[in-house]
């Protein structure tokens, strides 16, 4: 991880980040979700990834003097992203949001007041609930389980958190003390910066209350990388997997391990329907045989897919989500 530095004085509050690449049709609906927020002592900082769309056209569309854009060379990732917003940001908070999400008007008032509350002089981490919206399905699925406080290093290591960054803010001062995301992730990076906050005494605290919406969509073509989730769960597992061992079990790890494989699994099967809905089938079979390559033992992602490839449905009845026994992870 690139060693960081502080340049900027807090001149505001709360510098809001969000990190974005190609996805001008998504953007003005999460910056419109900031400039609305109840809490105004903020500034918006969009980073363009090296977008190749009229990203830029939708920002300087917008005139607002919260708002800053940081322009990167080339497409170097959603870390390196939101490390270039951390380094530009003036605020002493730094808050996340994916260019695809969006915030509730009172995310920022109701977090910022809760760290403000906090008697603990280490919580320098408020998170909140999220709503997830499939935009294949038009449902909306309720945020699920309960948010820890304190020190929450052993529920991170369970994945027992919100699935986006975007429910997060973050005290800069201690970003910048643990280097910020990890670039070498190409997934999971998010979750890997939490519990290197957390491993450091970094405390958390949390607002009960729904103030994000996660959506939940597939782009226009299938990832160029297409086993990044794969990849990045590797890494994961090969920094924290021992960990987890030691501190919880080596049971509670080999659960964990079958449970997250089983579900990115199901996450590659949707985005296989979603490319064969948009008639990509050759990528279809080029994004199932790379899965395969990275995970052989799962023969009934290989099944799956390679039925959706050539017939455009499910073989045999088998379901989009697979139990960890039959996807071959135990």
């Amino acid at each position: 991880m690139p060693r960081m530095q502080a340049s900027h004085s807090a001149v505001v509050c709360v510098s809001v980040v969000i990190p974005t690449y190609n996805r001008a049709h998504l953007l003005a609906r999460a910056i419109h979700s900031v400039l609305t927020q109840t809490f105004s002592d903020f500034e918006l900082i969009v980073v363009d990834d090296g977008s190749t769309d009229h990203t830029v056209e939708v920002v300087q569309s917008v005139r607002d003097p919260r708002m800053r854009l940081v322009r990167l060379d080339r497409n170097c990732g959603a870390g390196r992203a939101r490390n270039a917003g951390i380094q530009a940001a003036r605020g002493e908070w730094v808050a996340f949001l994916d260019s695809d999400d969006e915030w509730l008007p009172r995310k920022l008032e109701l977090q910022m007041a809760r760290l403000y509350s906090c008697d603990d002089r280490r919580s320098t981490v408020v998170y909140c609930p999220c709503d997830q919206y499939d935009g294949s399905t038009k449902r909306t699925i309720p945020s699920p389980g309960e948010l820890h406080e304190g020190d929450i290093f052993d529920h991170l290591l369970m994945n027992r958190r919100p699935p986006t960054a975007s429910a997060f803010i973050v005290k800069r001062s201690p970003l910048l003390a643990v280097g910020g995301f990890d670039e070498g992730f190409p997934a999971s990076h998010d979750i890997d910066l939490w519990l290197r906050l957390a491993q450091r005494s970094n405390h958390f605290v949390a607002v009960r209350e729904v103030l994000v919406v996660k959506h939940n969509h597939f782009g226009p073509r299938i990832s160029n990388d297409p086993i990044a989730p794969l990849r990045g769960f590797q890494k994961f597992d090969g920094r924290w997997g021992p960990v987890m061992k030691a501190r919880l079990g080596v049971q509670v790890y080999r659960r964990w391990k079958a449970k997250r494989l089983a579900n990115i699994q199901s996450f590659q099967v949707a985005r296989l329907r979603a490319a064969l809905s948009r008639g990509e089938r050759i990528s279809v079979f080029r994004y199932c045989l790379a899965t395969w390559r990275f995970l052989p033992r799962s023969l009934p992602f290989l099944i799956q897919g390679l039925s959706l490839a050539t017939v455009g449905r499910s073989y045999g009845g088998v379901q989009e989500r697979f139990p960890a026994e039959d996807a071959g992870l135990l």
